[in-house]
């Protein structure tokens, strides 16, 4: 009965913790012109899931009364970034309607202090109210909306801005654009405006994912993980030390076959020879298709996938890396679609799948709406699945890791003593 209680009085806590104290919807500016009110999928965007991917950033010196500055600068970068504006009416079609009905503007109140979120090592429920909707981490986003904002009010005077944008059309690297955006426009200042990706094909055919019902029924925990300049820089000598011939991993190449291997050793005690790991390629800039546009927004980062043979960090670092130079060799479109199926039925295929994202080096820390750079940034996963989120740390010594596992595994991972070697506390 007292743990009944407990778990009762604890629920009450959390229904208390946000009040939704206004709602609105931001349209853009000025009308989308009517040859671009059918906005097409491009090659990417087929492969790519309408789950939104949530991204929170906290300030601690909020002026009160800029909400109607902020409402005004999101409605005049809409006409730039007008997609997002629109809406995905139905799985089976390959556009988006760019018909200017909006985008979701929630306010908030939050009965505790910034400080209570940002200084957190594991990501619970409670961030959740952060959120617009709440349904950042339910891993079923059935909203039409491509876009979703929420302006949070803290106890202390500080505030998060969090931003929720649909994978089905935007990459990280798009959404940090529209943020930067906005916040430049909310400045005063006058952006660069995006172009949005050409990657059209016709006749993809992309493969249905495979036990998917699973996959959404199963429980994943989020933690938070800190490694500092100095430790990784230990772990790169570490690595080098392990081969005839040094293979000079950079910081993130480092980290990323650590914490492959500490996760796949957590799940079952020993290394599975059919794991897989795959890394997010940003192709701009990088690719012999065509020379994107720095600001190309859309989604232009898919995966390079590799099949590890065991958990050797040398084997994992340099298996990764062909796949990465295949991906960032194709030449036109219909090869990078061929690349894209392969991957995909690999991806289905069964085995043990992790997936890696750095946004290190990303402008995350820039985004400043005239309340000076954020105190933290935090990425929410989305996206059910063993997953790696690196960033930069707010000093920009070091990397913050957002590690989602499978519960049972997280509880060993943790603990892991070579993983937590190299880490500090947040």
């Amino acid at each position: 009965m007292n743990r009944i209680m407990a778990k009762l009085q604890r629920f009450r806590r959390i229904r208390q913790l946000h009040t939704i104290i206004s709602q609105e919807t931001i349209k853009p500016s000025s009308p989308t012109p009517p040859h671009l009110k059918d906005h097409k999928f491009a090659l990417i965007d087929h492969f790519a899931t309408h789950i939104h991917m949530p991204w929170i950033f906290f300030y601690k010196n909020y002026k009160n009364g800029d909400i109607n500055i902020l409402k005004k600068s999101l409605s005049q970068c809409l006409t730039q970034y007008y997609p997002f504006a629109g809406r995905f009416l139905s799985p089976s079609t390959h556009h988006i309607d760019c018909n200017d009905q909006g985008v979701e503007f929630l306010e908030a109140s939050i009965n505790t202090s910034l400080d209570s979120f940002i200084l957190k090592k594991e990501q619970d429920k409670t961030l959740d109210h952060l959120i617009p909707n709440g349904l950042g981490c339910s891993f079923e986003k059935t909203s039409p909306n491509m876009l979703e904002v929420q302006l949070n009010h803290f106890t202390c005077g500080g505030v998060a801005v969090s931003v929720s944008i649909s994978h089905k059309i935007a990459d990280g690297f798009t959404m940090l654009n529209l943020c930067n955006h906005w916040a430049s426009v909310t400045r005063g200042l006058s952006p660069i405006n995006p172009s949005f990706s050409n990657l059209y094909i016709s006749d993809i055919i992309v493969p249905e994912v495979q036990n998917v019902e699973e996959t959404f029924k199963t429980k994943y925990a989020n933690r938070i993980f800190v490694f500092p300049n100095s430790k990784l820089n230990e772990l790169k000598k570490k690595i080098n030390a392990m081969g005839t011939t040094p293979v000079n991993p950079s910081r993130v190449e480092s980290l990323t076959s650590l914490l492959f291997k500490c996760a796949t050793t957590a799940k079952s005690g020993y290394f599975h020879p059919s794991n897989c790991l795959y890394q997010i390629v940003n192709l701009r800039n990088k690719t012999t298709i065509t020379d994107f546009p720095k600001l190309v927004a859309g989604n232009l980062s898919p995966a390079a996938l590799a099949k590890m043979a065991d958990s050797n960090q040398i084997e994992v670092i340099t298996s990764l890396r062909k796949e990465i130079m295949k991906l960032q060799g194709v030449r036109d479109v219909k090869e990078l679609g061929d690349f894209m199926v392969k991957w995909s039925l690999e991806f289905n295929n069964g085995c043990p799948t992790y997936a890696c994202t750095s946004v290190c080096r990303f402008p995350f820390y820039e985004v400043d709406f005239g309340w000076g750079k954020p105190v933290r940034v935090m990425f929410r996963a989305a996206n059910p699945g063993n997953n790696f989120v690196l960033m930069d740390t707010p000093c920009g010594d070091g990397i913050e890791a957002t590690v989602q596992l499978e519960e049972d595994v997280m509880a060993t991972f943790q603990h892991d003593k070579e993983l937590l070697a190299y880490t500090q506390d947040i």
